[in-house]
């Protein structure tokens, strides 16, 4: 019979963000941001914020919608795999800013989902 160690949850979120990182293809960076690029568009990812790279030296940021409570790891993987499922979500989420949406770009309906309480 094996003992296994209970890891923290903050660990089993760093775990998943590797194995999503790995899957989608994003990359580290030196200061902990996550490269991601989907479909035309790249992505610069960390907990906070996205932002959007253009090879013309334009670029957008916004921030990404999450519950407050997320460990921050948890929240990069959210939004690397919802971004390389459908990378024209990051548009809604600029002109929604307080409103949160499905990784098929449809808004949730309710009073929940349309801001912090």
């Amino acid at each position: 019979m094996s003992t296994r160690l209970k890891r923290t949850r903050t660990e089993r979120a760093t775990e998943y963000l590797q194995r999503v990182a790995e899957l989608t293809g994003a990359k580290q960076d030196a200061h902990g941001k996550y490269r991601l690029r989907a479909g035309r568009r790249r992505f610069l990812v960390d907990s906070e914020f996205i932002h959007v790279i253009s090879r013309y030296g334009k670029s957008t940021c916004f921030s990404v919608p999450a519950c407050p409570d997320m460990p921050s790891a948890e929240v990069i993987a959210t939004a690397l795999l919802q971004l390389k499922n459908n990378p024209k979500l990051f548009e809604k989420w600029r002109e929604w800013p307080t409103y949160r949406f499905k990784p098929n770009g449809k808004m949730f309906r309710g009073a929940d989902w349309t801001g912090w309480q």
